[in-house]
């Protein structure tokens, strides 16, 4: 069960990258334990290295446009709505160039799947800023991109943006918890509905190393009913995790993300 879906074609990502993760959540869990047949799955993509993966996968598959990925995903499940349909593109690729596409996939509520993967750098094109991209202190270590931009600050907050446009099913994993990530897939796969699932993913090659070492060290995970665990800077005082309530959502989703980075299903609605 653990081969079926993958293919022959050896990954051509960097030693230590994210994506590894994501993958086999998806070809060693998700797939096989849904029990979805290849061929009748899909997994649209745009450009960037997470969006290679539609060559790994034995599925359908399409290695589409630059931001386009959500456009075509919707396209083939309205055509054929007994598909599995996942869109997987970049924090480029999804928030940059493709941004204008995410509220309009949220307002009709297409039932397919996107996995933002968010490695907080242009990676492919060798290192620019991406809109998710952290501002640290300057110190003498470099930034990611800095010699092509200064960081810029304000980032973009993808959580808080799929909850304001009023996803339907807003989560977030880390791939380096493949168990975890797995489950959260599997979650959305289920949902009656668009769902959006950001990924923290680190990128070996341009980001410091001290990024993803810190979002490992303070990640937090969302479990219904219990207490959330909030940052050192928050004023609010915890609250049971509930994950109906789109407005505790919104707080959490207020949390910087290398400050207190939450993990598991923010937003879920009912409505279909």
């Amino acid at each position: 069960m653990t081969n079926d879906y993958r293919t022959r074609v050896k990954p051509g990502w960097c030693p230590g990258c994210g994506l590894f993760g994501i993958l086999n959540a998806l070809t060693r869990r998700v797939l096989p334990e849904l029990g979805i047949p290849n061929h009748h799955a899909l997994i649209v993509s745009g450009i960037g290295c997470s969006s290679r993966i539609p060559g790994y996968v034995d599925t359908y598959g399409i290695n589409s446009l630059h931001g386009r990925a959500i456009v075509i995903a919707q396209g083939a499940k309205l055509a054929n709505p007994e598909l599995t349909v996942i869109a997987i593109g970049g924090d480029g690729d999804f928030f940059s160039i493709g941004a204008g596409h995410l509220p309009h996939v949220v307002r009709r509520n297409v039932g397919i799947v996107s996995i933002m993967v968010n490695n907080f750098v242009y990676a492919l094109t060798r290192g620019q800023t991406s809109p998710t991209t952290p501002q640290l202190e300057r110190r003498k270590e470099a930034f990611p991109s800095e010699r092509f931009y200064s960081p810029v600050n304000p980032l973009l907050n993808m959580i808080s943006y799929s909850l304001g446009t009023r996803s339907s099913f807003v989560a977030q994993g880390i791939a380096t918890d493949v168990p975890h990530l797995a489950g959260v897939i599997k979650e959305g796969i289920q949902h009656k509905g668009f769902s959006f699932i950001s990924v923290l993913t680190p990128c070996v090659t341009f980001n410091p190393e001290e990024y993803f070492k810190r979002i490992r060290a303070k990640a937090s995970y969302l479990k219904e009913g219990e207490m959330v665990d909030l940052p050192e800077s928050s004023i609010d005082k915890p609250w049971p995790h509930d994950p109906s309530n789109i407005t505790f959502a919104l707080r959490l989703a207020q949390s910087p993300v290398l400050e207190k980075p939450h993990l598991g299903i923010f937003f879920q609605g009912k409505e279909r």
